[in-house]
This record gives C-alpha cells, sequence and structure tokens, in this order.
C-alpha cells in the first residue's frame, strides 16, 4: 500500500486491549492507525489531523459514542467532518442503538465481539465511500470552470451529495428533471468518478445519445449497430452506441422519447448485458453503465402505453432529480458570475439591479436560459472602452422579456428602443410602427417561410450597416446605436461587411 492509500484510521474505546488488538489489526493492512481512550483526546487529536475513517464504542464512562457523533456531524459540520464516516461498535444487547446511530448520520455499525475479515471488509468499504467524496472534491477544485455543477443550496448539495452513491457501481442511474437543468452535466460527473473508482483511469469512455434529436426509424440501429445487407443502404457493416460505450457508460439522453419498439432490446441490454446488430443471430457480450435522462414524465407515458413499465423500474433503481432553477434561486449571483467569466474577458460583475431583475425571473429554460441571458448581455454590454462600455452588466444590459415578471423599472439600454430619442412606444403614432412591421414580417413569411429570428437578424444587421456607412467612425456609429463599438463588429461580421473606417 502506497502513502496514498495509507490512511488515517482514529479509533477510540475506552477499553486499552480493544485498542491494541484493533490497531494491530489494521496496521497489519497497511493503515496508521491512531487510538484514543477518551472523547476528549479524540477531540484533540482531530483538531490535529486529518482522518478518513474514525471508529469509536457506544459506551463509554466519560462521555458515549453517540455523544461523539453529535459532536462530529453537528458542532463540527464543516465538509470534512460531514463526510468522514463514523463506525461505532456495540454490544449484540445493544444493536438498537447501533441501528439509531446510523439514522443520525454513522455510516455503519459492528456487534462485539466481531469476526476479523468481517470488520476488515466494513472499513474497507467505509474508506471507499470516503474516497469517492474526496475525488468529487477534486473535481470540484480542479474544474469550477469547465461546466461544472454550480451551487451552495441545499437542493444543488442535494445532488452533489447523491452523485458519489450512484458512482460507486455499474448499476443503471435515471436523471429526471426540466430542460436546462443540467442533467447532462450530472451523467458526466458520475462517469468521471466512476470511471476513477472502476481503474484509476479516466478515459474509458462516456457516449451520450440524444434519442430525440435521431429519427425514430434510424434509433435502432444507431444505438445496436448492423451488417452488411441487414436493411436497403446497409452497403457495410456498422458500430452501435452500445458497443462504443463498452467498457464505459452510456448516456441515453431524452429516454421517454425511445421508441416502444426498440424500449424491449434496451431491456435486454439492462437485464442481461447483451445485444444482437440488425441482421445478425449472433449476441454479442456489452459490459456497460446506463445513465438516462428525461424531462417527461415516464408514469403517465407508462399509462397512455407509450413506455413499458418493466422498462422504467429497471431504469428508476436509482433516481437523481435535478432542481429547477426556480428551487435555487439563492445560486443565481454564483451562477451568473461563472457565466460572466465564461463569455467576457471585460465585464467583471454584476450590478445588484440586475442581480435583482435576474432573481426576480422565473426561468422556464433553468440554468440554460440564465447562461444564455448572461452571454446576450455581455454581447451587449461590451466592455469595450472605445465605446463607453461598462465593467458590469447592468440592469439596461438584460433582454425586455425578463422585465415582464419585474417591478423594477429598466433604464436606457445600449440595444432597447430609446422613448427620448423617438424610437420608442410613445413615437410613431403610439406604438404603430410595430404594427406596420409585424405586418411586413408577415408577408415576408408568408411569400418565403422566412423565419421571426432570421427577420430580426436581417433587419438588426441592415440598421447596423447602414448607420456605420452615414457616421464618420464605427466609434460614432455604435454609440448612436446604442451599441459597444464590439458589439456592432459582431453584428457587421455575420454580415461579412468590411466597411472599416
Amino acid at each position: 500500500m502506497d502513502d496514498k492509500d495509507k490512511r488515517k484510521i482514529l479509533i477510540i474505546d475506552d477499553e486499552k486491549s480493544i485498542l491494541e488488538s484493533i490497531k494491530i489489526l489494521l496496521k497489519f493492512e497497511g493503515y496508521d492507525i491512531f487510538t484514543a481512550e477518551s472523547v476528549n483526546y479524540a477531540k484533540k487529536l482531530i483538531g490535529e489531523n486529518s482522518f478518513s475513517l474514525i471508529i469509536t464504542d457506544v459506551k463509554m464512562p466519560e462521555s458515549s459514542g453517540i455523544d461523539f457523533l453529535k459532536y462530529f456531524k453537528v458542532e463540527r459540520a464543516d465538509l470534512n467532518s460531514k463526510y468522514i464516516p463514523v463506525i461505532l461498535m456495540t454490544a449484540y444487547s445493544d444493536v438498537k442503538t447501533g441501528i439509531e446511530a446510523v439514522k443520525a448520520g454513522a455510516y455503519d455499525y459492528i456487534p462485539k465481539p466481531f469476526d476479523n475479515e468481517e470488520f476488515k471488509l466494513i472499513i474497507k468499504r467505509a474508506l471507499d465511500y470516503f474516497s469517492v467524496y474526496e475525488e468529487l472534491s477534486s473535481l470540484k477544485a480542479a474544474r469550477p470552470a469547465a461546466g461544472g455543477i454550480i451551487g451552495e443550496s441545499n437542493a444543488v448539495r442535494n445532488v452533489l451529495n447523491e452523485i458519489p452513491r450512484v458512482s460507486l457501481s455499474s448499476g443503471t442511474v435515471l436523471i429526471t428533471g426540466e430542460s436546462g437543468t443540467g442533467k447532462e452535466l450530472a451523467a458526466r460527473l458520475i462517469h468521471e468518478i466512476y470511471s476513477k473508482n472502476l481503474s484509476g483511469r479516466t478515459d474509458i469512455p462516456f457516449v451520450p445519445v440524444n434519442l430525440a434529436a435521431i429519427p425514430e426509424n434510424l434509433v435502432e440501429s444507431e444505438l445496436f449497430g448492423y451488417l452488411r445487407g441487414a436493411f436497403t443502404g446497409a452497403e457495410k457493416d456498422k458500430m452501435g452506441m452500445i458497443k462504443y460505450a463498452d467498457g464505459g457508460v452510456l448516456f441515453l439522453d431524452e429516454i421517454g422519447d425511445l421508441p416502444l419498439q426498440v424500449q424491449v432490446k434496451l431491456l435486454r441490454v439492462l437485464q442481461e448485458k447483451v445485444y444482437r446488430k440488425l441482421g445478425s443471430n449472433k449476441e454479442e457480450s456489452v459490459m456497460i453503465k446506463i445513465i438516462a435522462a428525461t424531462n417527461k414524465d415516464l408514469e403517465k407515458l407508462i399509462s397512455e402505453g407509450k413506455f413499458r413499465e418493466d422498462l422504467y423500474y429497471r431504469l428508476n433503481a436509482v433516481n437523481i432529480r435535478m432542481p429547477s432553477l426556480r428551487e435555487h434561486k439563492e445560486d443565481i449571483s454564483a451562477l451568473a458570475s461563472y457565466f460572466i467569466k465564461k463569455f467576457s474577458k471585460n465585464i467583471n460583475s454584476i450590478s445588484p439591479q440586475a442581480l435583482a431583475v435576474l432573481m426576480n425571473y422565473s426561468y422556464s429554460g433553468n440554468v440554460r436560459e440564465l447562461e444564455n441571458i448572461v452571454e446576450r448581455a455581455c454581447i451587449y454590454c461590451g466592455g469595450d472602452s472605445a465605446s463607453g462600455g461598462t465593467k458590469e452588466i447592468g440592469a439596461e444590459c438584460l433582454p425586455d422579456y425578463v422585465f415582464r415578471e419585474n417591478k423594477i423599472e429598466r433604464k436606457a439600454a445600449p440595444y432597447a428602443a430609446e422613448k427620448e430619442n423617438g424610437t420608442g412606444s410613445s413615437a410613431a403614432g403610439g406604438g404603430d410602427y410595430l404594427s406596420k412591421i409585424a405586418g411586413i414580417f408577415d408577408a415576408i413569411n408568408r411569400e418565403r417561410g422566412l423565419s421571426l429570428p432570421d427577420f430580426i437578424k436581417n433587419i438588426e444587421r441592415s440598421i447596423a450597416a447602414g448607420r456605420a456607412d452615414k457616421e464618420n467612425s464605427r466609434v460614432e456609429a455604435a454609440r448612436s446605436l446604442g451599441l459597444s463599438l464590439r458589439s456592432l463588429r459582431y453584428i457587421l461580421s455575420k454580415n461579412n461587411n468590411k466597411n472599416e473606417r
């Protein structure tokens, strides 16, 4: 056992003979053992050392093991003590106390006298449990800006607490939640912890498959693969996604969209770990962990005959529910700061007024919608000093629609209609120009099939290009439009406008 695996274990018992016997047993296994004959001395050792596991007797004259557990899990409720497993040793006649201790936060209990091999097995499991939480902490520390799950709310912490538990085995996991809540992020984090726990490596396959994006008649061939000649157009053998994921993780996103005829074949993969390519009579074995995700109510789909009940129960052995952003709005500030760093080198903060607006918005698109709002605000608030840009996102940088649920007044925005410049709803006949624009769009939409987003982009590019031609410089053009120079350049670049001045 190398230094990395030489775990520190603290044993607390008022009987010196028991301490010595356990110390000898575990030292032989390669652990670094510390002993304490009282709870008070144990507290001193905890203050001086970082332990991976604590084993304590229940009944001691000075203070009980239950008292110590309460102290360690409540009074010392920092991140480390929260996840360090505590095992209680209890007499056979006091097993009820051991069970109550587990409910109170103990990892496990073991009756005395105990079998040495069983005792060592419990120790190993407890240390494996702790190592997963260590791995999660290191991943969070190493990848705070790589799109990880961000937040300190109870809702997010519950998810982060559950992920390590489901990452210890090859068992199936079902992740549920609304669109934009981060289901794939959770799946990737499970993969990282599972792969390191499985082999100490991070390069085992992670194969994501968005079932909603695959035409229904192609889902089976994409998942299972096929042999040449299996159907018209099958000119050569093709390996399916299941085989690509062999030895790793297959992430089936939008599992509620899986066609019924394919569901029974997936069920066999889950039950027997075998599958068959289209056009083949030979079954092939596969070793994969399957993570499925959905934003649909699978139980409702079952009642409608659109989803197999037996497949649902196989998938739902372990369920992780991703909370909507409405359930953890206290994380909006941290999320917004993260996205600002992601999208802008110039902007470094968000104003209190803008944050208040974001806090009062309902987010039907959840974290993904917040990300889009912040990205757009970074583009339009630019932070370009040449055009008087800002170093923070103000309320005026936010899109109009987030104000519909807010009582906070929106001030002049860089890209908003300006009443004082005669372009607001009070101008042009009290908003008649909007009706005219809508009429123009309706005509073009019917005649050419032009979508609303493309129509808006065309207008934006046309106005920006025209103003750039009229003004003496792009700086003046940007200022007159209420844009940063960077934003104007961004709009013009999409039109390949070369009018540099």
